[in-house]
């Protein structure tokens, strides 16, 4: 923040589809696992994180270009507020939309991505921001649009 001009954000683990997407982060991953393999195993189940779909980080941008007066200089985290959950309760989130999707935990070794956090996403959401794409929205969103690609005769995925 060594620019006063400047909004900065500190966006939760993003999901959802996109022409590009990455398929290492957790809501991509775990959705096209139920899909593919219907089973995952995790490491450090209890791990927490915060999620925002994609589309609402471009909206956060356009949020903050009509407040910028208000939100110049200042730091905002940017997430699901009802979606601070762990590795865990994320995969029992996916399984209610694929009942079949099977989630053991190792009970030895070590996720090498160690980040563990509950996200505030309080101040941006008193500059009048709300996320409008949910969890489910997005699971359900992923769920076809992988369903898509696996028809599909060339893909990025």
């Amino acid at each position: 923040m060594q620019h006063p001009n400047a909004v900065s954000f500190r966006l939760a683990t993003v999901f959802g589809m996109s022409p590009r997407m990455r398929l290492d982060l957790l809501v991509n991953d775990f959705t096209y696992r139920a899909v593919t393999d219907r089973c995952v195993t995790l490491f450090e189940g209890h791990f927490t994180r915060n999620y925002l779909h994609v589309r609402d980080v471009a909206r956060v941008f356009l949020h903050a270009l009509d407040r910028f007066d208000a939100m110049k200089g200042q730091i905002f985290n940017v997430g699901l507020s009802d979606a601070n959950l762990s590795k865990r309760e994320l995969c029992g989130v996916i399984r209610r939309h694929v009942p079949d999707f099977v989630v053991t935990e190792a009970p030895l070794g070590r996720d090498p991505d160690q980040r563990n956090y509950i996200v505030s996403n309080e101040k941006v959401e008193r500059t009048g921001f709300r996320p409008a794409t949910s969890l489910d929205d997005g699971i359900r969103e992923l769920l076809k649009g992988f369903a898509l690609l696996s028809n599909a005769r060339y893909g990025n995925v």
